[in-house]
């Protein structure tokens, strides 16, 4: 192994600090640390403090609502005991033991590239290493486990590089306790080291004549992850198996597969690249294939290969899978920007080798010019020396990794990723310790996702969090992050399953109720290409009018400003209804939104009833939000719409008192606006029912691409909806009624945060501000919790 040599350790030295600070500045840049996962991590550390002597590691008190955990413990163990000795804000722990982890990655990939490769090498990595966009992200979002087992891995793989240097006991105790710690950090590095390590073992024992190292040598690597396991066992033998059990359900696989997936097109460009290594160990080893080397190409080329594992049936994030390239591409790009400065340094040398023997030509012939040439290729001699122009040219190129390459990023462009995932702010952390101090240990809370996170680690309360199923880790998680997300949108969601040309589809409606006026009902589209559904029609109560004569005096009212008198759900095997009845001291209006087993309509009837005799019933004016455009002939009683884009059609059909109808197209949006005016002639009770259905449809781009067949479809989809609808037997799922959820499930409080758009967060506020079943005890600019009653 190549010697440091002072300057470099300097230099080295100089590379770390900026790395560290570079890191701890960033996390602490908005003065809480960015991302999610950090109140993850502190509910860990709470549950295991507050647990006393007899810790059950996989018990959570606080996250999703308190329950089975499989976050493995090494790195909150460790925090846990700093913020016992230290007394610091535990955000303030959590990142300085981040920062200071992710910074001595630096050290460690100097070390292997010193190791493996050469020391001007090592250096340019170290300072790759320090700017690596990926890892500074994971920072961002809150990897801190990940970020530790980052490092114990690359540090137990330059154990094994540098095998020759220990004695046998020093070696195997080092590395089982590094294993051991891996193992006891983060479950998917240990699956990832294990397996690359796995992989090194298999190619040694079937190439070791080429690779010159004895099948016995590579057998003994395979001691520590044994001693490593047995160390930590107690807890392996009870997480493996509630690993195994309680991970991946439908819903989590649909939603990975449908947002967590990695390009091919990627993945084939890091294949590419692997062979660089060989290459590179041919000219500095003289040989393809040594050990170190293999080790490298394993290290990029077997995550890489498990990011595509959902072709064989391995559901998980597969973005994760890319963090642990990091440290082998680094080097590699190290490696080529250090022989590339070499390279255009000999050239450059050998240059102005050659530009003095012209000199020396042109002393024969002329004196003078000679000494002026002279003179000026001594200064400039003086200066660019062969290691001077080396410096140059490296700094050159890590200049242009450090901007161009996009591994890589610049102090503006991770400001933009940190603000990307910032979340917490004074008024929010605020809110969590009016909480802490204002609410029973044991009261449940319901909020958004990210702030849910933080409110578990911090406030330390149950919480139930809307996270999406792509993030979520545990089987358990999964209803208790839909009925948040429901809980936060709406007061209903309910569907019908059907069947259509031997598929399964469902037709789903969402009813905000009669305390916010948005979707009154919302119908959506089951898209057989997608788990999430597409919002298809809209009625919004602002929008639907009553015109009503009080003693022959037109009056004018909008269904949003009528008092709720009455709002329910009903469900049975055969049929789900909401019912919400709302009315002024002139006419009371009931609403009735129903869908029927095996049904693909959604039925809708208003009924309008006068309360006193000197009040008459006129028009009533609605507006149906349809984001699709209008396809097929116009029909009296029925009209089809088409959202091209996703393939899904929808049709409303008139069952009662046809309507005067009037359409206003959106051609840049590919939406429409239906206006519905019921004559009501006057009367004293009137009844008004309209059905709706909407299915995605066949991407033949044959039909797509001529009118006369577009036509023809369509225009008989339009006439089968028309004819008697045979239902099949399907069971209807479970419905959301906010009523029944919130009692079920114990909830106490509801904290509705401000960091989404505006007018979503004056929606949900207005949702909880105006139904008697909530109330309002704590409110400032960015947060409002309300209590259940």
């Amino acid at each position: 192994m190549v010697k440091a040599t002072n300057k470099h350790l300097i230099l080295l030295f100089a590379i770390f600090v900026f790395a560290f600070l570079y890191r701890f500045l960033l996390m602490i840049y908005a003065t809480y640390p960015s991302g999610s996962d950090i109140g993850l991590h502190n509910s860990v550390i709470y549950s295991i403090i507050n647990q006393g002597g007899n810790v059950d590691f996989l018990y959570n008190y606080y996250q999703m609502g308190g329950g089975l955990s499989i976050t493995f413990p090494g790195y909150h163990i460790f925090v846990a005991q700093i913020m016992i000795l230290t007394s610091m804000p535990e955000y303030l722990v959590h990142t300085l033991v981040a920062s200071l982890f992710s910074s001595v990655i630096v050290l460690v990939s100097y070390l292997i590239t010193r190791a493996v490769w050469k020391e001007s090498a090592a250096i340019a990595v170290a300072f790759l290493m320090a700017i690596t966009r990926l890892e500074l992200e994971m920072l961002l979002w809150g990897g801190y486990p990940n970020v530790v087992t980052l490092l114990l891995i690359p540090v137990t793989f330059y154990c094994y590089i540098q095998k020759n240097r220990f004695t046998k006991l020093p070696f195997y105790i080092s590395t089982s306790i590094l294993i051991g710690s891996i193992f006891l950090t983060h479950s998917l590095s240990s699956f990832m080291f294990v397996s690359i390590l796995l992989s090194v073992v298999f190619f040694i024992l079937v190439f070791g004549q080429k690779i010159g190292t004895a099948r016995i040598e590579a057998l003994s690597w395979l001691l520590p992850v044994v001693f490593g396991a047995s160390i930590v066992s107690p807890y392996l033998i009870r997480i493996v198996p509630a690993y195994i059990v309680n991970q991946t359900t439908a819903e989590i696989v649909r939603a990975t597969l449908a947002s967590r997936t990695v390009p091919l097109e990627f993945v084939l460009s890091i294949f590419v690249v692997v062979g660089l290594y060989f290459l590179l160990s041919k000219k500095y080893h003289e040989r393809y294939f040594t050990v170190p080397t293999v080790l490298l190409a394993l290290w990029l080329f077997i995550p890489t290969v498990f990011t595509q594992g959902y072709l064989v049936g391995l559901y998980t994030d597969y973005h994760r899978f890319l963090y642990f390239v990091i440290t082998p591409i680094v080097i590699l790009i190290g490696l080529f920007v250090d022989h590339g400065s070499s390279f255009f340094a000999r050239v450059t040398d050998t240059y102005r080798t050659l530009t003095g023997q012209l000199i020396n030509t042109v002393k024969e012939v002329d004196q003078v010019t000679h000494r002026r040439m002279a003179n000026f290729s001594n200064k400039i001699n003086r200066c660019l020396t062969r290691s001077n122009m080396y410096v140059g040219i490296l700094i050159s190129f890590l200049l242009i990794c450090f901007f161009f390459i996009p591994i890589f990023t610049a102090p503006s462009e991770i400001l933009e990723v940190h603000d990307f995932y910032q979340v917490m702010s004074d008024p929010l952390y605020q809110a969590m310790d009016w909480a802490k101090v204002n609410t029973p240990a044991n009261a449940t809370f319901v909020t958004t996702a990210y702030y849910g996170w933080w409110f578990a680690g911090f406030a330390q309360r149950p919480t139930w969090s809307a996270v999406e199923p792509q993030f979520i880790s545990l089987s358990r998680e999964v209803p208790i992050a839909q009925m948040a997300t429901n809980l936060l949108d709406t007061d209903y969601l309910f569907d019908s399953s059907f069947k259509l040309s031997d598929e399964i589809l469902y037709i789903q409606v969402k009813e905000d109720g009669g305390y916010m006026a948005r979707h009154n009902p919302q119908v959506l589209t089951d898209l057989n290409w997608t788990y999430l559904p597409y919002p298809f029609f809209n009625f919004n109560s602002e929008q639907t009018k009553v015109l009503y004569a009080v003693n022959g005096v037109p009056c004018l009212m909008s269904l949003a400003k009528l008092p709720v008198k009455n709002m329910h759900m009903e469900n049975d095997t055969q049929h789900i209804t909401v019912s919400i009845t709302k009315g002024s001291e002139y006419f009371t209006c009931t609403q009735l939104t129903t869908v029927y087993q095996g049904s693909k309509f959604v039925n809708i009837t208003i009924i309008l009833e006068t309360n006193t005799e000197n009040v008459s019933l006129l028009w009533l004016q609605s507006t149906l939000e349809v984001n699709a455009l209008q396809v097929g002939f116009e029909r009296s009683n029925a009209i089809g719409f088409l959202a091209e884009d996703v393939k899904a059609f929808g049709q409303i059909i008139f069952d009662q008192n046809i309507p005067v109808v009037n359409s206003q197209v959106y051609d840049q949006l590919d939406s429409t606006e239906v206006h519905l005016d019921y004559n009501l002639a006057g009367k004293k009770q009137a009844e008004i029912q309209v059905s709706l259905t909407t299915y995605s449809v066949t991407n033949d781009i044959k039909i797509y691409n001529n009118d006369e067949i577009f036509s023809d479809f369509f225009n008989k989809q339009i006439a089968l909806n028309l004819e008697p609808e045979n239902r099949g037997n399907l069971p209807l799922s479970t419905p959301f009624n906010y009523q029944a959820e919130l009692k079920i499930n114990n909830i106490n409080y509801v904290a509705v945060p401000s960091y989404y758009e505006e007018d979503s967060v004056a929606e949900m506020k207005l949702k909880f501000a105006n139904d008697p079943l909530f109330n309002l005890v704590f409110i400032n600019n960015e947060v409002a919790i309300f209590e259940v009653k």
